[in-house]
């Protein structure tokens, strides 16, 4: 080894009579160090700073979970004009007792209907006189495209929405729009999905009409019956129905999860006096533009009416979502337990101060001329909403940028002052350390993998499902690790010149500085709205330069950490806030995030990634810390110890079916008949078994012990090269979302009749052939086509313009699906396509499938049997279904 060189060891074993961060950073040819500084931080303040991080992290997790009390209906009469939670709370349980509420099925058609029905007839017979209340039932049909998920073509027929407008004798011609939906997925009682979201329309419907306030403008309640189906029943109103055109605005209520906070996670486009209304009337805020980026990314598999509202009814508005608990979303355990009074009452007191906010405002009469603008907006730990224009943003951006150079320029004066290195220099190694911070966040990032992968070798995968604390232990203690450690074996390398350990911090603090200064630039320049974050960390640490420079200077030590903490606790608290709410949201996901995309790996990255740029201003501090050897061999210690634990006893178990607060595994399973028909329509393949969509990287084989028939399901690899589609049921086109798959053999389905495609017309037309079809089958069908190669679908009857295409190809040729579903009778699908056929082609032109879904009542004896093993901790959703292909 070099003369010059020393290990980490060696430099925290140091025997000289000077700090150990001294002698260890000191050129072995001199005895002398030249600090101008005074000496390094005790090993005990870092304790009490990793001490303070985690308290606030404890406390972002009480914040998240602070509701207020639930009103009941014993005190109405204390809180006049208020929200009860209580009475929502008795319309939820009768709604969700109904069980699941399927589109097209008695339930959601018949019982569902009647229930609303009901409830907004009491709701008349007691309104006040100065509110005028009208009803409409509507059915609604028609088609439209859909990019969500892997792009589709929607149809349905006869779809059901109870709508409400309630207005005053002003009789505006002008309307703010609420909506909710009744209808749910299969085997899920929709407590939260979206049963609450209609029991808190009902009771605000309530309270305005027993108000003595004179509504400006109409408030319509849309209670549809279809968006569980993508949407059609949203579709059905925004485009037909008589009170459509009166719409200027609207608020949609979802869910994503159950239970907690209402997220305010899409606002717009534009119209920014909508968001300015919830900033000041909303008593318990809960919002972020970065939730919304996010979102709209497609990064999170999911989707709202907020969509069709924007997109066919060009409106702007609100998105609202449930997203605390989202292990229950589309599961039976979505139940009303999992719905405390506190959240439908700090819903309900929202929405409803929102909507009268926004009734009684004066946009809505000239909607256009407050249309321009968009703004940044989050909320600061639920108190109250932050917001500014865009313009204002960028002002405030650019300047933050100019400050930030003129704060490091600030240190390459000090650094002159104390250590003569002149601004060439400095600058030099500067970049050095920006160089360095990527390349441990790179190591952080990869130590992070390595641990996953580790993980899934011992088959421990996703302790952190049921119990996100594990996160904690196995990726940020190690992340914490390997990005201190980088940086000190960094400034042993590349510092041997500075004497003084607070030059050398300045250098590092300065590079993580620049480094976010960039971020913003790129923010600004890309007109990101969640630069906000970056505006934090580029604006609190140069403006803490500046105090510390001109007014503090002579603080050190404790004192000096003291300033520096309060400097940074404000970012650093806000931003713990943020990432607790992301993580929320991402770790249920990775429950149904299908077993393609490894989620070990996935929550591994996310986490180091986002850890790594949370500490920015923490990890250099290691470099002032007295003795390393012990903060080192805590997070060592710590991460060893979880990994015993974890590997060793059943609390890495990654399930839960525990009521109170489940975490189950996702299981869905199509038992299914499948038929295959060659160029003559003749049968070539028949099967029968149960199709089994991969939700996680544990299905299917974790249940082997309780299912044992489990043990045998395969994974579909070959009929996908050989079949559209695979040869499977699916509901809707997500192959680059749930790609891989098993089958397994089983007896052949009971069901009274399958779906069929019947070919009334093939016609020649210039340069091709018009073919005409009609589609029968149960309420909902996918219709499956894709051309050969050569052969092209320029158009149909279905929606005006060029058919849309999934995104994925098979076999290099594109598909299309169509998603039919209806309620009421059956009513068959009739359409035309037309082909486009080179000159010389000869043979068949299309490959076409369709897959039949028997959402309710068509489950045999043995499919019931196979279910009832599942245990506990799973959470099933089954339906029946068959698929059959015709090459034409």
């Amino acid at each position: 080894m070099a003369k010059n060189s020393s290990t980490l060891r060696q430099r925290i074993k140091s025997s000289h009579s000077q700090s150990t961060y001294t002698s260890s950073l000191l050129d072995s040819d001199n005895d002398v160090p030249k600090f101008h500084d005074d000496p390094p931080l005790k090993t005990s303040y870092f304790f009490a700073l990793l001490g303070l991080m985690i308290a606030v992290l404890i406390a972002s997790i009480v914040v998240e979970r602070q509701l207020p009390p639930g009103l009941k209906i014993s005190e109405e009469h204390k809180y006049p004009d208020r929200f009860i939670a209580e009475r929502a709370y008795n319309i939820l349980k009768d709604l969700t007792g109904l069980g699941p509420r399927v589109a097209g099925s008695y339930t959601n058609e018949v019982l569902a209907v009647h229930l609303l029905k009901k409830e907004i007839r009491k709701i008349i017979e007691n309104a006040k006189d100065n509110n005028v209340i009208q009803v409409d039932i509507q059915k609604a049909s028609g088609a439209f495209h859909l990019t969500f998920l892997d792009g589709m073509t929607n149809v349905y027929r006869n779809m059901q929405n109870v709508i409400v407008k309630i207005g005053s004798r002003i009789n505006s011609p002008h309307s703010l729009l609420l909506n909710c939906h009744f209808d749910t997925v299969a085997n899920s009682p929709g407590g939260s999905d979206d049963g609450a979201g209609c029991a808190v329309m009902l009771e605000m419907l309530r309270v305005i009409s027993q108000s003595d306030r004179i509504l400006r403008h109409n408030i319509i309640f849309l209670f549809n019956g279809g968006e569980e189906n993508f949407m059609p029943a949203s579709h059905g109103f925004i485009t037909q129905h008589k009170w459509a055109k009166e719409v200027r605005a609207f608020i949609n209520i979802e869910a994503c999860g159950a239970g907690g906070r209402e997220v305010l996670f899409q606002a717009g486009p534009n119209h920014p006096w909508i968001l300015e209304t919830y900033s000041e009337e909303v008593p318990y805020p809960y919002a972020s533009s970065m939730a919304q980026e996010i979102f709209q990314s497609g990064i999170i598999p999911g989707d709202t009416d907020y969509r069709i509202f924007r997109d066919f009814g060009n409106l702007s508005g609100l998105d609202f979502a449930w997203s605390a608990n989202g292990y229950v979303y589309h599961t039976r355990f979505d139940t009303i337990e999992q719905i405390p009074l506190g959240t439908l009452q700090r819903t309900g007191d929202n929405i409803l101060a929102l909507a009268r906010g926004m009734a009684q405002g004066h946009q809505l009469a000239d909607i256009e001329s407050h249309r321009a603008g968009n703004l940044v907006f989050f909320d600061f730990l639920g108190a109250f909403v932050v917001r500014w224009p865009m313009a204002i943003a960028d002002f405030i951006n650019l300047l933050t940028v100019i400050l930030s150079f003129c704060s490091i320029y600030i240190h390459m004066k000090e650094a002159y002052k104390y250590d003569v290195i002149t601004n060439a220099k400095y600058v030099q190694k500067l970049v050095l350390n920006v160089g360095a911070i990527l390349a441990s966040k790179v190591a952080s990032i990869v130590v992070a993998i390595f641990i996953a992968l580790l993980l899934n070798g011992l088959g421990r995968t996703m302790s952190w499902y049921a119990r996100p604390l594990w996160i904690f232990f196995l990726y940020v203690v190690p992340a914490t690790f390997v990005l201190m450690t980088g940086i000190l074996f960094h400034a042993k390398a590349s510092h041997k010149d500075i004497t003084s350990p607070w030059t050398i911090f300045r250098l590092y603090y300065d590079a993580y500085q620049l480094l976010w200064t960039v971020i913003l630039i790129i923010g600004i320049i890309l007109r990101i709205r969640s630069s906000f974050v970056a505006l934090f960390w580029v604006f609190f640490p140069a403006i803490g330069t500046l105090i510390r420079t001109n007014f503090l200077p002579e603080w050190k030590g404790g004192k000096w950490l003291v300033s520096y903490i309060a400097i940074m606790g404000l970012p650093f608290v806000q931003c713990v806030y943020l990432l607790m709410s992301a993580l929320y949201l991402c770790i249920p996901i990775m429950g149904r995030a299908g077993a393609g995309y490894n989620s070990e790996i996935l929550i591994a990255v996310l986490v180091s990634f986002l850890y790594a740029l949370l500490i920015s201003y923490v990890v250099p501090l290691i470099l002032l810390v007295r003795s390393v050897e012990r903060v080192f061999s805590l997070l060592l210690g710590v991460f060893l110890l979880s990994l015993a634990v974890l590997i060793l006893t059943p609390l890495g178990f990654p399930y839960s079916g525990d009521p109170i607060a489940p975490a189950p595994q996702r299981f869905m399973m199509a038992h299914t008949k499948r038929v295959f028909h060659d160029e003559s329509g003749k049968v070539i393949k028949e099967s029968s078994g149960y199709w089994i969509p991969d939700m996680d990287i544990n299905s299917p084989h974790s249940v082997d012990r309780y299912v044992p028939e489990m043990k045998n399901a395969e994974v579909v690899e070959e009929d996908c090269v050989k079949y559209l589609y695979c040869g499977l049921p699916y509901l809707v086109p997500v192959q680059n979302f749930i790609f891989k798959t098993h089958w397994l053999e089983g007896p052949m389905p009971q069901i009274n009749s399958s779906g069929k495609i019947t070919v009334l017309d093939r016609q020649k037309i210039k340069d091709g052939e018009r073919v005409t079809l009609a589609v029968t089958g149960p309420h909902h069908v996918g219709v499956m086509i894709s051309p050969v190669l050569g052969v092209e679908l320029l158009s149909w009857d279905l929606v005006e313009g060029t058919p849309l295409a999934a995104t994925p190809l098979w076999n290099n040729r594109h598909t299309y699906f169509i998603y039919y579903c209806y309620s009421d009778v059956s009513e068959p699908l009739k359409f035309s396509m037309d082909f486009k056929i080179p000159r010389g082609h000869s043979g068949p032109i299309l490959d076409m499938a369709i897959s039949s879904h028997f959402q309710f009542n068509q489950s045999s004896g043995d499919f019931i049997h196979l279910m009832e093993q599942f245990p506990p901790w799973t959470a099933v959703t089954y339906w029946t279904a068959t698929f059959e292909s015709w090459i034409l």
